[in-house]
């Protein structure tokens, strides 16, 4: 076995996605026979969601990895990202949420077109609830913001992406994005979940941290449920969708520059406050190097040739510095200089962000036999759903 897995951590993180993607199916299935429906929907939901999100997505992974790996709480914490973030990483999170709610609105009205176009068309119940709108809000929010946002991105940012992430950078984010958006089981939503998996992979990395991609989750999720609610009962910004959809369909052309523009928009604003998520995240880090490189040269030579009110030259130096760092790697073996050719080419960006990476490890085909598995599992449900919706 030791010559078929090249690291073992890779290798039972798809055992236990695969245990919990299994159970999740199952649950589910059971959900979908009805056996539930004695409860009011949204109670119905929020019972669902809890035990998904809170067993199923969180508990049972993190517990397995543990007994398997043998590893502690503190280690769990550190693969798994879980670090704290500044308050204005929290702000720019909060705002690609909202802007991704936005992005979503279009890569679902394309893939919605694509699948029509095959004959599919999704068959969406209403929710009915005796409970005061209030409360059946909150438990909403609770249900379908919060929760999703959590448990989801621990299976998904925490299992699978920290584990991978010495795999490949590329590599990680587009697979957990792919395992993400299938883990859906619903053709109609593996569209955008993929896209919003990239996001929020892309997020996770730059961070070094799994709370901005869960306030990004959970933001979206909110924008969602809040207009959703908003429309129904009058509240607050409730015709928005109404009025730019009315405006689309009444005059296509004028409409589709109007869409066109809104993206192009959007998507410019996802790029720059995802740059300032890799900013903010490194400021820490650069502080640190200042206050250093101030100790270590004071009283030097090097002092006087340092200008430690200019930040331009500063952070100049902490550049090189990384990439000392990510060079000495290099020297070692840690990281082979073939990878980074045929990862980063020359972005500075991922130079930055590799320079934190302990090592490369090639993957062996065994150590990602399980997510394999999973993700053929998780492709025969939504291929099911997608001639559910042909036929």
């Amino acid at each position: 076995m030791k010559n078929l897995i090249n690291d073992k951590k890779v290798f039972y993180a798809g055992l236990v996605y695969l245990i919990s993607i299994v159970i999740f199916i199952l649950l589910r299935v059971l959900w979908g026979t009805g056996i539930f429906d004695g409860l009011d929907s949204v109670l119905n939901d929020f019972v669902f969601a809890t035990i998904m999100q809170l067993l199923v997505l969180t508990a049972i992974p993190i517990g397995l990895w543990m007994l398997l790996c043998k590893q502690n709480f503190k280690q769990v914490k550190e693969r798994f990202f879980i670090k704290k973030v500044s308050f204005k990483t929290v702000i720019y999170s909060l705002l690609i949420g909202i802007l991704t709610y936005v992005l979503i609105l279009f890569v679902s009205t394309f893939w919605s077109f694509l699948l029509q176009l095959f004959g599919y068309s999704s068959s969406s119940s209403g929710t009915t609830t005796e409970l005061p709108v209030w409360l059946a809000f909150l438990m909403a929010v609770v249900s379908t913001s919060f929760l999703p946002g959590f448990g989801e991105e621990m299976a998904h940012r925490g299992l699978l992406l920290g584990n991978m992430r010495n795999n490949g950078l590329k590599r990680a984010i587009l697979l957990s994005a792919l395992m993400f958006g299938l883990a859906h089981l619903n053709v109609a939503q593996f569209g955008y979940a993929f896209v919003v998996g990239l996001i929020l992979g892309a997020s996770t990395m730059i961070t070094r941290s799994i709370f901005p991609a869960m306030i990004i989750h959970a933001t979206s999720n909110f924008c969602s449920l809040y207009l959703s609610y908003a429309s129904a009962y009058g509240w607050f910004g409730g015709g928005i969708m109404d009025t730019m959809t009315e405006f689309i369909t009444s005059n296509w052309f004028a409409g589709l520059l109007v869409a066109f523009l809104i993206l192009l928009v959007v998507l410019t604003l996802l790029a720059l406050l995802i740059s300032r998520l890799f900013v903010e995240s490194k400021q820490k880090k650069f502080d640190t190097f200042c206050k250093k490189l101030y100790e270590s040269t004071k009283g030097t030579e090097m002092e006087k040739e340092i200008n430690f009110n200019d930040k331009l030259q500063l952070y100049s130096l902490f550049s090189q510095a990384a990439a000392k760092d990510l060079k000495d790697k290099i020297d070692r073996g840690d990281i082979p200089i073939t990878h980074l050719e045929r990862e980063i080419g020359d972005n500075p960006l991922y130079s930055m962000i590799y320079s934190e990476f302990d090592k490369y490890q090639k993957p062996k085909n065994m150590d990602y036999l399980f997510y394999y598995i999973a993700i053929f599992l998780a492709s025969v449900v939504t291929l099911i759903t997608f001639i559910w919706g042909i036929l």
